[in-house]
């Protein structure tokens, strides 16, 4: 890092304050009003914060927890803890006890800024008996209330009137960081296991937000919408700490919900989302094609589509003649340009997936319609982003090049090894060798790809997922699922055969998508009933089918069953970030697997 460049992100925020002090960096509605606070704003807050966070003790090195929404005061009062010299670690809301009470005994916070007093009393339930924190509440107590907790409003009053006797207590703390101190724990989703602390440097911000720079990604102004837990390491870097050196504009959408609404009024220049948020956008905008005014042109909408989607095959094999490129550029500006439009894309520059696998199908629909998604490939343990596809450079199957100053390897056996700035130091209260993150100073992501000739990465799946079947045959469980997935009603699918003869799986089903499929050809009953309609396992054994086509044979899924369930957050199948616990799907329908492999069957449950 060079000694040039400011070693803490705060010392950037105080460049944009200095050079934008009027212009936006957060807005919220409230009601059908926009509340926007400026640069210069922005920046009073968070030093009035933290001079009250001084005077209720946080140290240099010490953390602060957030739990709460996508919200003004969460972006404050990380900023003003990491003024401070301490970390902050934002907690997610869907968190069990267990995990909650596992992650504050491990990060041991000395302030802790919550949404509200429910909130404040679940960490504080939480806490280990010999950890004593102070409770900041958003919304709440009343100051006439002898509540443990302050009120949000009170900190800020409070800190602003000794913020002139505490000025030059932070401006000593912020000389004497450096690029090595800890900005932030982002405490892994735990697919496998109790969530680990990994440590996010302020060297890794920065060498992540200088990659994103020389990537071009901040040309041209920035505009996102925050709508993913500040928990996820991804939220953290594109709302949080890239507008730091951008000076973009961020609406906080608290509600991920009314996503929609939230991308018309921003209409970003910068989204991402992880797979199933792209899903639900597919969803809306199929719903909007099936009615007016897009229905009485929908002769226009085939055709648009068909030239976007031919266009995609041709330009992997080698471009497109000057006569095709009119035509695409012609489909683009067309129908789909308004449908782009009503869906808040139309300005959109950098329409990103990450965080999970992109199925080609849902590739294939969105550059349909003219949103050519570009994947991206990282861990919280690589400060989110190791590998990123440049726009206009995207290939079939791949998530890209490298980013600056970073570089991929492939492991004897295949698995992803990472060398990066951005590479954490390791994880919270646990020594190196325990972690077992590095070989011979790279990173071992615990994921299988290969590069191909041009250096672009493939992820193939995650290495203790893969299924090793009977024969001994390593199959990726992901390559199989994302050809059923979305489709038809299907929803979600786990493709079994861990030791097995054979490939089997679990779907769950779309309601919607299923009533529909079902009133179009008069089956009555709900989705537990028609799961089971024989008409319903035809459509499902066509779509498997038509996977089976491009499946090697040992890939072919042999029997299949259709579920009510959904798997979800809430019900413990899906990480806080969307991610599959695919054990724990695994363990819930144990009986039902192994019925699979002695039916003679296909059916439902």
């Amino acid at each position: 890092m060079e000694s040039s460049k400011p070693s803490n992100v705060v010392h950037l925020l105080d460049q944009q304050a200095q050079h934008t002090p009027d212009h936006p960096v957060l807005s919220w509605l409230v009601e059908d009003s926009l509340h926007t606070l400026t640069w210069a704003e922005y920046r009073q807050q968070v030093w009035d914060v933290a001079s009250r966070f001084l005077e209720m003790g946080v140290q240099r090195g010490e953390t602060v927890a957030i739990l709460a929404p996508n919200i003004a005061e969460h972006y404050v009062a990380d900023l003003a803890a990491v003024l401070c010299g301490a970390a902050t670690v934002s907690l997610y809301p869907t968190l069990s006890e267990e995990q909650l009470g596992h992650i504050v005994g491990d990060a041991r916070p000395v302030v802790v800024v919550a949404a509200d007093t429910v909130a404040a009393d679940r960490v504080r339930r939480a806490l280990p008996d010999d950890l004593s924190a102070r409770f900041v509440c958003v919304r709440g107590p009343h100051e006439e209330s002898d509540s443990a907790y302050v009120s949000w409003a009170k900190v800020r009053e409070d800190g602003a009137a000794r913020l002139g006797a505490n000025e030059e207590e932070l401006n000593r703390r912020l000389a004497g960081s450096s690029g090595d101190d800890v900005a932030t724990y982002v405490y892994t989703s735990g697919t496998t296991g109790m969530p680990k602390g990994v440590i996010v440097t302020h060297a890794n911000l920065r060498f992540e937000i200088d990659a994103f720079d020389q990537m071009g990604y901040f040309i041209g102004g920035y505009r996102v919408i925050s709508y993913l837990p500040l928990a996820h390491i991804a939220e953290r870097l594109w709302s949080l700490y890239f507008p730091l050196r951008t000076g973009g504009h961020v609406l906080l959408c608290p509600d991920q919900s009314q996503l929609l609404t939230y991308l018309r009024i921003q209409r970003p220049s910068y989204f991402m989302g992880v797979p199933r948020v792209w899903e639900k956008l597919r969803a809306a905008a199929l719903t909007m094609l099936s009615a007016e005014p897009y229905a009485d042109r929908a002769a226009e909408v085939a055709v648009d589509r068909e030239v976007l989607a031919e266009a995609w095959p041709l330009m992997q094999r080698g471009g497109l003649a000057p006569d095709q490129h009119v035509r695409v550029l012609k489909a683009r500006e067309g129908v789909l340009a308004d449908l782009r439009r009503d869906l808040g894309l139309d300005w959109t520059v950098n329409a990103a997936c990450g965080a999970a696998a992109l199925s080609e199908d849902l590739r294939d629909f969105w550059r349909s319609i003219g949103v050519d998604l570009t994947q991206a490939y990282g861990l919280s343990e690589t400060t989110g982003v190791a590998v990123w596809e440049r726009i206009g450079g995207a290939s079939r199957g791949s998530v890209g090049y490298a980013i600056p100053g970073a570089e991929i390897a492939i492991a004897e056996d295949g698995e992803i090894l990472v060398r990066s700035p951005g590479n954490t130091p390791g994880y919270r209260n646990m020594s190196t060798e325990e972690s077992g993150l590095f070989v011979d100073g790279w990173l071992a992501t615990g994921d299988v790809g290969h590069l191909d000739e041009s250096g672009r990465l493939h992820v193939t799946d995650r290495k203790k997922e893969l299924i090793v079947n009977g024969a001994g045959k390593n199959i990726s469980p992901t390559a199989i699922e994302e050809k059923i997935a979305g489709r038809s009603f299907i929803n979600q699918v786990v493709a079994v055969g861990d030791g097995r003869r054979y490939v089997t799986g679990l779907m769950t089903v779309s309601e919607p998508a299923l009533l529909s499929f079902a009133d179009e050809r008069g089956l009555e009953g709900d989705v537990s009933e028609l799961i089971g309609h024989p008409a319903v396992l035809d459509e499902a054994q066509r779509i498997v089918d038509l996977a089976n086509e491009r499946l090697s044979r040992p890939e072919r899924i042999k029997r299949f069953r259709l579920v009510a369930d959904q798997w979800s957050v809430d019900s413990g199948d899906l990480t806080p970030t969307l991610k599959l616990r695919r054990r724990a799907v695994l363990n819930r329908y144990a009986g039902v697997i192994d019925n699979l492999y002695e039916e003679s069957r296909d059916g439902a449950s």
